[in-house]
């Protein structure tokens, strides 16, 4: 068969004037040798004609062919069927285009087949296409709600996240205008100065407070953008937002990740010894000794080899949860590593308490588990134990010590307990416990209580009880001589009943009185996450015949819950039994947003330190502004702490703040005094 294919001078200069490509190739040849091409197809591949006649057209595909166009080429020259492909193609020089591809075949007077290519280069038209896709699927997948109006400031398009962030649907917004979202928090000047700066600069940036489809208030982390056609005018503003609570809660997140095991939920070792080494030091004030359990699992890896690491991992899960069930909220529990696992416990006394509890984790530990593929297994554990009550002992001696003692316990048959010698024993360990136990056991801790002040009517609403030492020889001792200890040591829990229902009594002398305040308590994390406080409660609730909430449960903001879900539904309980739920000093901590918006609070303490220079520094009025703000679209009253002037009086009622505490409305005071002169007296319930 010849390598060209006999044109007619005219035609082949008729072809060549064309400035689309074209080829011709022999239909008849498996390898479809070129018999003619026009100068077009020069000018696009880079080869001269004489270079290419006579070769395959397969020299133009590049190593990483298009198998699938291919394959449709093949299919259409077999049956004789024009088509149409889109495949990379590779010039003389190496370069790659993207070629679209018009194929047909034709059949001579003698009888030849031949197949007649038409090529354009369509690469600037695919990477257009493919930026489009690009933009749609950021549109579509970014995090960031994205809201486009056109020049009139009407909403013609949104992204799904922006759906999800504000509750609204995208035939919901529809023609509508971005005030749909407003909160009514921005006068009209905001939004002048605002589109005044994208007029001006091209984009704002800054916080807005729109509210959600639901009527929940939603802050965003805004930028604004206005987008010019070619002659400079303006026919799109593009509005990219977050939600700041949102992203805060994230980074709480990670500060978690960075403490706890991610398979467990327990404590790493890094975070273990960094709360160990703080409870060491609580020793030289508390003196009520601390143990070290180090845990090792006998024969974990037959399970693992067995089972499957799956399953492994499922029984480290219970193992984990079986452990938190027995320790207390004040003790710490870790996973350092395969199947590892270290406790601290606290205000134990003496190590043979600590083998007690040792016992308990044995025990409980060998009770068969059941995996979820229906088989039942059953592991041992060896403990090993150390005791002290030096506050000078170091973190990794103690948990050297037990992981020693834990080897010896190995070596004893495994499945038993091993002692390490009590490391540097200080025999005074019960004198200061022995002395807060005294007081508290003869009624010398007795609280005090200091007047809530609602801001609206200036009427006296409520009070926090506060404790105290009436020390014989001292006098009055404040809450850093003795709490401490209670909180932890085992007065932990029998403190926390006496609170609730000394608490509950003086609240019931109110009621009785025709005042009905209610007293605010601070609960201590043993408290809340043991949940024996719901009984009390109760049964306080009860006994007084409560028609309104007459306790105020405070949680302190610095609390760091092992189970923040168990903890809430705890709290939800409380609430339900009448009691309201503060969050206290609100502020001075990194778990404020996470705690505001997740516990069942009804009300946000500010912190003493948000309050002062409220009325003279415009951050600090800024900052509390802000408390105020969130708190009230989140359903919470604000609580300022540490009012000390008619000023920062003055100022948190201009903010909108609900009540307040603090020296310039009336100090702590004895029970008798309190009820003399807000309970008792014919002025009672004013602060005069």
């Amino acid at each position: 068969m010849s390598s060209c294919i006999p044109l007619t001078s005219a035609l082949s200069d008729v072809l060549d004037t064309l400035d689309i490509a074209v080829s011709i190739a022999n239909g008849e040849d498996s390898e479809c040798p070129l018999v003619h091409v026009n100068r077009a197809f020069e000018t696009l591949t880079g080869y001269r004609r004489q270079e290419i006649l006579g070769r395959s057209c397969r020299l133009l595909q590049p190593q990483s062919v298009d198998q699938h166009a291919i394959d449709i080429i093949r299919r259409a020259i077999r049956q004789h069927r024009p088509v149409t492909v889109t495949l990379e193609t590779r010039r003389k020089d190496g370069s790659l285009f993207w070629n679209e591809l018009s194929l047909s075949s034709f059949t001579d007077i003698r009888g030849h087949h031949y197949l007649i290519g038409i090529q354009r280069d369509i690469s600037e038209r695919v990477r257009a296409h493919r930026q489009m896709e690009l933009t749609e699927a950021v549109f579509r997948n970014t995090h960031d709600g994205i809201l486009v109006t056109d020049a009139d400031k009407n909403i013609i398009d949104i992204n799904p996240a922006f759906t999800d962030l504000t509750g609204y649907t995208r035939h919901e917004v529809l023609g509508h205008k971005p005030s749909l979202l407003s909160s009514g928090k921005h006068d009209r000047a905001f939004y002048q100065h605002m589109f005044a700066t994208v007029a001006e600069q091209g984009y704002w940036s800054g916080d807005i407070w729109n509210t959600r489809k639901d009527g929940s208030q939603l802050i965003e982390n805004a930028t604004i953008s206005a987008i010019h056609d070619d002659q400079g005018q303006v026919i799109n503003y593009v509005a990219v937002f977050r939600d700041i609570t949102q992203r805060r809660l994230n980074q709480s997140r990670l500060e978690r990740l960075a403490s706890y095991d991610p398979l467990t939920g327990l404590f790493n070792r890094e975070h273990f010894s960094i709360l160990l080494e703080r409870q060491l030091e609580n020793l030289e004030f508390t003196r009520t000794g601390l143990a070290i359990l180090f845990l090792d699992l006998d024969d974990f890896k037959p399970i693992n080899d067995t089972y499957g690491h799956a399953s492994g991992d499922e029984l480290l899960i219970e193992i984990s949860r079986r452990l938190k069930r027995l320790m207390r909220s004040n003790d710490l529990t870790a996973r350092f590593g395969g199947d590892e696992f270290v406790i601290a416990l606290t205000g134990l006394g003496t190590a043979d308490k600590a083998a007690k509890v040792s016992g308990k984790i044995l025990d409980d530990i060998t009770a068969p588990f059941a995996l979820d593929n229906g088989d039942a297994v059953q592991v041992s554990v060896s403990i090993g134990i150390t005791f002290t009550n030096d506050h000078q002992v170091g973190a990794a001696a103690l948990i050297d010590a037990a992981d020693s003692a834990m080897y010896d316990a190995k070596q004893q048959g495994k499945n038993c307990i091993a002692h390490a010698p009590t490391v540097h024993t200080i025999d005074t360990s019960q004198d200061v416990y022995q002395q807060v136990k005294q007081a508290f056991d003869t009624g010398q801790i007795e609280l005090f209580f200091q007047p809530i002040l609602n801001l609206d009517n200036g009427r006296i609403v409520g009070a926090e009880a506060l404790a105290r030492w009436r020390h014989p020889t001292q006098g009055i001792l404040g809450p850093r001589h003795f709490m401490h200890l209670i909180t932890h040591s085992s007065l932990s829990l029998p403190y926390g009943e006496w609170l609730i229902e000394e608490a509950g009594r003086v609240a019931a002398r109110c009621h009785l009185a025709h005042h009905p305040l209610y007293i605010g308590i601070n609960l201590s994390q043993d408290h809340i996450e043991t949940g024996t406080f719901l009984d009390t409660l109760a049964a306080t609730y009860q006994r007084h015949a409560f028609q309104a909430p007459f306790l105020s449960l405070e949680v302190l903001e610095s609390t760091h819950f092992h189970d923040l879900d168990l903890a809430a539904n705890l709290l939800q309980e409380a609430r339900e039994l009448g009691a309201m739920i503060a969050l206290d000093d609100f502020g001075s901590g990194i778990s404020s947003i996470t705690y505001a918006s997740q516990l069942p609070l009804s009300t946000v303490k500010v912190d003493r330190i948000a309050t002062c220079y409220v009325e003279t520094r415009r951050d600090r009025h800024q900052f509390l502004s802000g408390i105020v703000a969130m708190s009230h679209a989140m359903q919470r009253q604000v609580l300022a702490e540490g009012v000390e002037s008619a000023g920062q009086l003055n100022a948190l009622r201009t903010l909108g703040c609900d009540l307040a505490q603090g020296f310039h409305i009336a100090p702590p005071m004895p029970e008798s005094e309190f009820m003399a002169r807000y309970v008792l007296s014919s002025d009672a319930g004013t602060t005069s």
